[in-house]
C-alpha cells in the first residue's frame, strides 16, 4: 500500500522539482500537493511571518493530514523558521525542505555561497543557517546572491532565462566559496546542470529532503 506525503507549496515552480525527486527516489509514495501562493505574497507584503500566517500554514498541514498524509514537507524556505511552531499544533510530522541541506552544508564547509531568487526565501534561509550554525557551535561565512529577475522569468515561463541567471550566480559564488547552496526548491533541477568549471559542491534541497522523508517513512 502506498504511503501518502503532503507537500505544501507557496509558488508553482516548486512543485515539479519535488515531483521529479519523489518519482526518482520514492516512486511508491503518493503525493498530495497543496498550493497557496498567498503564503509568499503575504510574507513579502507584510515583511514578516505573522501569527495569522502561521495559523494559515497550520490549516494547510491539517488539510494534508485529512487527505491521508503521514507527514508534510514545506517546500517554501521562507517558512522554515516557523515550521516548529506549525509542528507544535499538528498531529503529523512537519519537515523543513532545506534543513537537511543546511546541516550537510555546515558539516562540509565554513565559507558558503547561497543563491536565491525570492527575497523572503533568502532572508529566512539565512536565518535558518545562522540558527543551526549556533546550535552545533560552528562559525560560518555566508556569501549571498539574490536574483529576483530569475524568479520573474521562471514565473513567466522563461525557464532557460531563469536557469542561465542562476547558474551564472553559482559560478560566481563557487569562485570564492567552499560550497554553494541553491536556496529554493524551484532551483532543484539545476543541481545536475552545474558547469564543469564549478569545482565545489553545489547542494539543492529536493533530493536531500526526499531522502529524509524516506527515512521517516521507513521505506
Amino acid at each position: 500500500m502506498k504511503q501518502t506525503v503532503g507537500l505544501v507549496h507557496a509558488v508553482i515552480p516548486a512543485i515539479q522539482p519535488l515531483r521529479a525527486a519523489f518519482a526518482e527516489q520514492a516512486p511508491n509514495v503518493q503525493l498530495v500537493n497543496i498550493l497557496d501562493e498567498g503564503l509568499l505574497s503575504e510574507v513579502e507584503r507584510l515583511g514578516r511571518i505573522t501569527p495569522g500566517l502561521v495559523r494559515r500554514l497550520t490549516t494547510l498541514v491539517a488539510l494534508a493530514e485529512q487527505a491521508g498524509a503521514r507527514l508534510v514537507l514545506l517546500s517554501c524556505t521562507a517558512y522554515s523558521p516557523v515550521a516548529d511552531q506549525v509542528q507544535a499544533q499538528s498531529d503529523i510530522p512537519v519537515l523543513k525542505i532545506d534543513e537537511l541541506m543546511v546541516r550537510e552544508a555546515l558539516g562540509r564547509a565554513r565559507r558558503i555561497g547561497l543563491v536565491a531568487t525570492v527575497p523572503a526565501g533568502l532572508q529566512m534561509q539565512e536565518q535558518l543557517i545562522r540558527q543551526l550554525a549556533a546550535e552545533i557551535g560552528c562559525d560560518v561565512e555566508l556569501d549571498t546572491v539574490l536574483r529576483p529577475e530569475a524568479f520573474k522569468a521562471l514565473s513567466a515561463g522563461r525557464r532557460d532565462e531563469h536557469d542561465g541567471l542562476v547558474l551564472a550566480a553559482v559560478e560566481d559564488l563557487a569562485s570564492r566559496n567552499e560550497l554553494v547552496m541553491l536556496a529554493q526548491a524551484s532551483m532543484g533541477h539545476l543541481a545536475d546542470q552545474v558547469p564543469a568549471s564549478v569545482q565545489v559542491p553545489v547542494l539543492s534541497s529536493p533530493t536531500l529532503a526526499v531522502q529524509k522523508v524516506k527515512e521517516m517513512l521507513g521505506s
